[in-house]
């Protein structure tokens, strides 16, 4: 594999995942709006700290920043 495939599996891979669980936690009740608009915060902190810390990292944390603002306006549009 080349390294951009091996980031875009980083990424797809921690996106699906993320969103997933952030989806179902919101469907259970276990996450609410504010909650996740926090997540977004601290997580935009990792990924600005991943810029210093290596490729990988970073795409981890970008998947991760990506998944928490597709959920948060997946929510708010009522389109689960």
């Amino acid at each position: 594999m080349f390294f951009e495939d091996i980031e875009r599996e980083i990424y797809d891979s921690t996106f699906d995942s993320v969103y997933s669980s952030l989806i179902d936690e919101y469907k259970k009740g276990e996450l609410t709006i504010e909650r996740l608009k926090v997540n977004i915060e601290e997580q935009q902190q990792i990924l600005l700290n991943s810029f210093y810390e290596g490729e990988t990292k970073f795409t981890y944390a970008t998947a991760t920043v990506d998944a928490h603002q597709y959920a948060l306006a997946m929510i708010q549009r009522n389109e689960l």
